[in-house]
């Protein structure tokens, strides 16, 4: 039997911001990417080659979810994300979305706020063989408070089940938090910085960890071996997280030019926040939201200073990254391509660059920035095979049958590479 496969004749989509390649084959060896070749120089007869003719579709990296909330199930509001549904019925359902991922292009995801802890459980699972699904980096349960500084209300933490979400109240609690979430298999730990105007405990501006909680959540984090996400939404918590030198900023929306170039000079991973709210906005009526409490929300706000700064972002070189609080009513889980889009259309980014955002920005952010992300000699064989060139129409990742094939380390995980053609005299 062949040992490798030749992925020929295909359209390579680098994953580097520029334009695909046509008229090449991807050799792959095992679960890694050995060669990318012009078409002419492909190995079509070699005995232990099996030959897969693609007939010019595009080759590009499996995508990682940047944010994703994967044991969220359509929830509308805070209440929702943690008693909707019990423990047992969200970790099935989590698992169902997981081994979706797969047929999306979605080849791995960092987690970004863990219900009970299920972000570890699907790790294990999948890296056991006992899940199919993408490669995880698994988030800690949500590190919160019960509101901002001057509001903390102990009966608040004593409404939310610690094994759901970790409400601290002192600094001591904190460390000891984020210690244990990282002994259960966090690789990345969640913390507030600023509010939300969706939360109940703190609105957008308003910060809900001080300077200093954050500070000790980062630096035990990193004493441990973790990295730190910040959900940072207002320009004072945005300045707190670059200061508590976290790993992830998660929204940015109220980011001012002088805490984009200290972003850009640490090096931080963006998440940036478009879609979502975008998506709350125009289409939250018809998911119970009333006009009038649409109306308080500041997020257009958010959304015009967002569509300002993702250029400037662009221009600086900060390492963007997609995913956008996915598993919300209006941003339920499986509409992932379409965030991708969104920043197409709405923030005139290009296709290029957005995928960037989903393929090599992404698995950086996940740890694997050396070994995927890239269609590249030496790299994972994390692929997907798609009909139409996405860095020409991105729009082919979201349409019916745009994605034919998903391969995770050279296997296939969705779709099949029988159904294409051999060369004549090739190795099937």
């Amino acid at each position: 039997m062949p040992r490798k496969t030749l992925l020929h004749r295909v359209t390579v989509q680098e994953g580097l911001g520029k334009a695909s390649v046509p008229r090449r084959s991807v050799l792959i060896d095992g679960d890694r990417i050995e060669a990318v070749l012009p078409e002419d120089l492909a190995p079509l007869h070699s005995p232990d080659v099996r030959v897969v003719d693609l007939d010019g579709r595009t080759v590009m990296p499996g995508m990682t979810l940047g944010h994703t909330h994967i044991a969220y199930l359509d929830v509308l509001d805070g209440r929702e994300m943690l008693f909707k549904y019990s423990v047992p019925e969200l970790t099935l359902a989590a698992a169902e979305n997981t081994t979706r991922l797969l047929s999306l292009g979605y080849t791995a995801f960092v987690g970004a706020g863990s219900v009970a802890g299920i972000d570890m459980a699907l790790r294990n699972a999948v890296d056991s063989g006992r899940l199919r699904g993408p490669r995880i980096t698994p988030c800690s349960r949500d590190l919160m408070v019960s509101g901002p500084p001057d509001r903390r209300n102990p009966e608040v933490k004593r409404r939310i089940p610690t094994d759901l979400m970790r409400l601290a109240d002192t600094p001591e609690e904190m460390a000891e938090y984020v210690a244990t979430e990282i002994e259960q298999g966090a690789e990345i730990v969640k913390v507030f910085s600023s509010g939300d105007d969706t939360f109940p405990n703190g609105r957008s501006h308003e910060l809900l960890f001080t300077a200093e909680e954050l500070k000790i959540a980062s630096r035990t984090a990193h004493e441990h071996g973790a990295r730190v996400r910040a959900h940072s939404r207002g320009l004072d918590g945005i300045r707190n997280a670059i200061a508590a030198e976290v790993d992830v900023i998660d929204h940015a929306t109220y980011a001012d030019d002088a805490a984009l170039e200290a972003i850009a000079d640490r090096g931080i991973f963006v998440v940036p926040s478009l879609f979502q709210p975008h998506k709350l906005l125009t289409t939250g009526t018809r998911h119970g939201k009333t006009s009038d409490y649409l109306e308080t929300l500041e997020f257009q706000a958010e959304i015009d200073n967002t569509l300002r700064i993702l250029p400037l972002m662009v221009e600086m070189g900060i390492p963007v990254v997609a995913g956008d609080d996915f598993g919300f009513a209006w941003t339920p889980h499986g509409s992932y391509a379409e965030e991708l889009e969104t920043y197409v259309t709405m923030a005139g980014i290009p296709a290029a660059t957005v995928l960037t955002w989903a393929t090599a920005n992404g698995a950086r952010m996940a740890g694997r920035g050396d070994d995927a992300g890239t269609v590249q000699a030496g790299r994972l064989a994390d692929l997907v095979i798609t009909g139409d060139d996405p860095a020409e129409d991105i729009t082919v990742l979201s349409r019916p049958g745009g994605i034919e094939t998903v391969l995770l380390g050279g296997d296939t995980v969705a779709g099949s590479l029988d159904t294409y053609s051999t060369p004549a005299g090739a190795l099937r």
